[in-house]
């Protein structure tokens, strides 16, 4: 009887935190979104989606053929890696929950369990969505949605306890480049088992058994993992704030991390771009404090480990497609990193004129956008499998990266 009482009462405590995370994130949606974004956007945002949704099925639109299978399951990859395994601690549990274990443990279980059934709900929420292009244009039986459904939600299982192990036993560069290996590995390793569910319905169930057992067994061990309470917290926090932080990403002030007393790059360089005036002085501040950061570096590491794996995948006219569309992105993204860098606070004190500025930029992003554009170059020349193919592409970015940062930095 004391034992009911004790796991009742942690049940309590588990039901009053999760009605408080639902009443959080509701009261940051309504910062976001009033009645009169509601009743003027939102709600007829949902009325018309809601009917092109079922003009879906009654008539199969015409760019569902441009969709290609692989696209969908770049999609749910991503989907799966994203998200996370929440076990709902908090810092007080250390001074009494956790001298309680029953009761701590029966709480990280509930947690544990709430988590499987939400991650369940949204992938079949994500599998909604495509459903019509699955079964109009790709033609999946009941029986091959369901394994797809499975195969994906207990991928997405597996990566949310596997990242956790990994976090709590690795750190730093090590951790980061495990990481992207586990990333580009499996995100292939996805791939032949979405196609084995068109094909061999066999070697899908025999997929989806494997991934069951390995999911039992993670579980097993990140239940039992000690030491795990305060990187718990940590976790719990930004589940919590997720909503809030996409809101404040642009509000809130960057911390900035302490510098080397002589970087590694550039420590001891002068001018990168020749000429005076104050639009040479901020394209080389802007380079140089890109090519020093670190976050950037590996930001751009994986996103060229994804487009460039990409490229040995596609077709040859979507290869041009996505390269082009990179290069697009690099841009855009170099660009606000540097508008991001031209409102730091010491280059407030100088009275800096918009032209200058703009001038930086499009001295400044060419030069930023061709390391990683070169690199995707290399990776969709090497994928055409002839000789000319790395020296063609190589050879194209140059125009590419000039061209695309011109376009993209016509206006400041």
């Amino acid at each position: 009887m004391k034992g009911d009482i004790g796991l009742k009462s942690s049940f309590q405590v588990f039901t009053r935190r999760v009605r408080s995370d639902w009443h959080f994130q509701y009261r940051a949606l309504r910062m976001a979104v009033d009645w009169v974004i509601a009743i003027y956007f939102v709600i007829p945002l949902m009325i018309v989606a809601g009917y092109q949704y079922y003009s879906w099925w009654a008539t199969q639109p015409s760019w569902f053929s441009w969709i290609s299978m692989f696209i969908v399951t770049m999609v749910f990859y991503v989907f799966s890696w994203l998200g996370t395994i929440r076990y709902f601690v908090e810092e007080g549990d250390q001074l009494f929950l956790r001298q309680n274990q029953k009761w701590f443990r029966h709480l990280m279980l509930l947690g544990y369990r709430y988590s499987l059934v939400l991650q369940g709900i949204t992938t079949l929420i994500l599998m909604l969505v495509f459903l019509p292009l699955l079964v109009q244009t790709y033609s999946y039986s009941v029986l091959q949605v369901i394994s797809l459904w499975l195969l994906t939600y207990l991928l997405k299982l597996n990566l949310g306890l596997l990242r956790q192990l990994l976090a709590l036993r690795l750190y730093g560069i090590v951790l980061w480049l495990l990481r992207i290996v586990v990333f580009g590995g499996l995100f292939f390793l996805y791939q032949v088992l979405v196609t084995e569910v068109s094909h061999n319905s066999y070697y899908s169930w025999t997929a989806i058994l494997l991934l069951l057992v390995l999911v039992v067994f993670l579980s097993r061990i990140r239940l039992q993992e000690k030491g795990a309470f305060f990187a718990d917290i940590v976790r719990e926090r930004d589940a919590r704030m997720r909503i809030v932080s996409l809101m404040l990403i642009r509000v809130i002030e960057r911390k900035r991390k302490p510098t080397r007393k002589y970087p590694l790059l550039f420590g001891r360089s002068q001018r990168l771009f020749k000429g005076k005036g104050a639009s040479n002085g901020i394209a080389d501040l802007l380079t140089k404090s890109f090519f020093r950061n670190g976050t950037q570096w590996k930001q751009t590491i994986q996103f060229v480990a994804v487009i460039g794996g990409a490229m040995f995948i596609l077709p040859g006219a979507l290869k041009i497609t996505i390269w082009i569309i990179a290069a697009c992105l690099l841009v855009f993204w170099r660009k606000s990193f540097c508008k991001d860098e031209l409102t730091a606070p010491f280059l407030t004190l100088f009275p800096i004129q918009d032209t200058a500025k703009h001038q930086a930029l499009q001295s400044a992003i060419p030069i930023l956008v061709m390391p990683a554009l070169i690199l995707i170059s290399l990776c969709m020349g090497i994928s055409f499998f002839t000789w000319w193919g790395p020296v063609l592409m190589v050879g194209a970015a140059i125009p590419l990266a000039y061209g695309t940062s011109s376009v993209f930095t016509s206006w400041y």
